[in-house]
């Protein structure tokens, strides 16, 4: 196996546009964003991982990446990835409404003058870094260790007494007590790839959490959060050896202080120190890797359909938007009282104005899914939604990619039930039709698990829903793993 890797740094201007729904601009530059490209190639197979800080999970971008990256090094878009970190303390890369929910189009892409600056420089880049990748292959050897960090993540979906359900904001996490984690994934798998003198030219890493401590909405900055902190402490532990980033299934999972009333230079603290708490642990397990005993690649992609429940009744559909224009009354009127709608619990750190932006999305999905009920047109309601699912072999390790924001529950079923002696799910691939629960998670009512109302073009899904991922995904390691043993 051969492999070639470079890590480039990217800032936005001051001002840039960011994912707040308030419109609110980025403030403060705390440090650049970065992107690794891994190239790695067999006599048979290559594949071009690219791992971004930054909102790349959205088709019209990433399918520019994958292009134009692609063409330089002659592969086809499917032998190019786009990860990303889903790291919310960034300017957005293109001027079109990312965060609107939409079925995907895999063909989507932009042209130049519809990504922003930030969006420009990133292609570009990718562009340069890309002519030289090919000329620095390097003969290597995989390894690979896991650790496990337990202090950093937390999960964020809560159950009342009731059985309702509700998102658990820093201000409801202290109040569990205990510095509360509940269920999470701790695996920090790392691999490696070394070369003939045993020295690790680049690495691999995932880990399973939103990126969000140093991120507030309502005062945006740039910053990379613990997951680039941790990638460049493990750099440095090795000679600043590129490091790629690979989000978990991190739908249901958060960084520690998410939505902290505090300022921005605390919030960047807060997430640097996770970040080195992170990269402890990463340190740490590449001081111990185990050498692959295969030194080979394979791909594979197949589309899966996640289906959804049949529309709501008028009545009821009518009843729910009676209680989100009292909502969105109450908190026009500065009402810092008014808290939850519909299940959505905003945070008190919010103000009244932008607790009203969150719920508007929930004004404009009920108004769309009225409308099948008043022209009749029933039998035009969508059933489901498909998705392009990647499993991808580096010697003894899987990989799973989902273009979507995936509950634990999701990952957790794939690496159990991995054919590999490791086996890394990740989300956030390529694209990201929001959030996927898995099966135990359908028909809740917090944030997440009823993501569909921040589109105008989903229902409720249907069980077993991100289940079916899982699945799908463990049926291509399988088949991947038999075809190596037949090479």
């Amino acid at each position: 196996m051969q492999v070639s890797a470079s890590t480039f740094e990217t800032s936005p201007s001051i001002g840039s546009e960011t994912d707040s729904l308030g419109g609110d601009t980025t403030t403060q530059v705390f440090a650049p964003l970065k992107t690794t490209i891994l190239l790695l190639e067999d006599e048979r197979v290559s594949i071009c991982f690219i791992g971004t800080s930054c909102y790349s999970d959205y088709y019209p971008f990433s399918n520019i990446l994958r292009q134009r990256v692609g063409a330089i090094l002659g592969l086809k878009r499917e032998q190019v990835v786009v990860f990303s970190s889903h790291n919310h303390s960034t300017a957005t890369l293109t001027r079109a409404n990312q965060f609107a929910g939409y079925l995907p189009d895999e063909s989507a892409t932009l042209r130049d003058d519809q990504l922003t600056d930030f969006g420009r420089k990133i292609v570009q880049q990718a562009e340069e870094e890309a002519r030289h990748l090919r000329d620095n292959l390097v003969a290597v050897t995989v390894s690979w260790a896991v650790g496990h960090e337990g202090r950093i993540s937390y999960n964020r979906k809560g159950r009342r007494a009731d059985g309702s359900t509700y998102f658990i904001r820093e201000e409801d996490r202290v109040l569990l007590g205990q510095d509360f984690n509940g269920d999470i994934d701790d695996h920090a798998p790392v691999v490696a790839f070394v070369d003939h003198a045993g020295r690790p030219v680049c690495f691999l890493v995932q880990f399973t959490a939103h990126p969000v401590t140093s991120y507030h909405p309502e005062s945006p900055v740039t910053f990379g959060d613990y997951a680039q902190v941790a990638c460049d402490d493990l750099s440095a532990a090795h000679g600043n050896a590129p490091v790629l980033f690979a989000q978990g299934c991190a739908g249901d999972i958060n960084s520690k202080f998410f939505l902290l009333k505090a300022p921005p230079e605390e919030r960047v603290k807060n997430a640097t120190t996770l970040g080195h708490l992170l990269g402890e642990t990463y340190i740490g397990a590449s001081r111990s890797l185990a050498p692959s005993r295969s030194q080979d690649l394979g791909a594979s992609w197949c589309h899966v359909t996640l289906p959804f429940t049949s529309i709501p009744s008028e009545h009821r559909l009518r009843n729910e938007l009676g209680v989100v224009e009292m909502f969105l009354k109450r908190v026009a009127e500065g009402d810092e009282s008014a808290l939850v709608c519909l299940g959505l619990n905003a945070a008190r750190s919010m103000s009244p104005k932008y607790r009203g932006k969150l719920v508007e999305p929930y004004q404009r999905w009920l108004h769309w899914a009225l409308r099948f009920h008043a022209e009749r047109r029933l039998h035009d309601v969508p059933t489901g939604v498909e998705l392009m699912v990647g499993a991808f072999r580096i010697g003894d390790i899987g990989l799973v990619g989902l273009p979507c924001e995936p509950f634990l529950g999701i990952g957790r079923q794939i690496r159990e039930g991995g054919v590999f002696p490791l086996t890394i799910p990740v989300g956030y691939m390529n694209d990201d039709v929001g959030y996927v629960p898995d099966g135990p998670n359908v028909g809740d009512n917090d944030y997440s698990s009823s993501y569909y109302r921040y589109t105008a073009s989903f229902l409720p899904y249907r069980k077993p829903c991100g289940d079916l991922l899982a699945s799908s995904g463990l049926r291509m390691l399988k088949e991947l793993r038999r075809q190596a043993h037949h090479v």
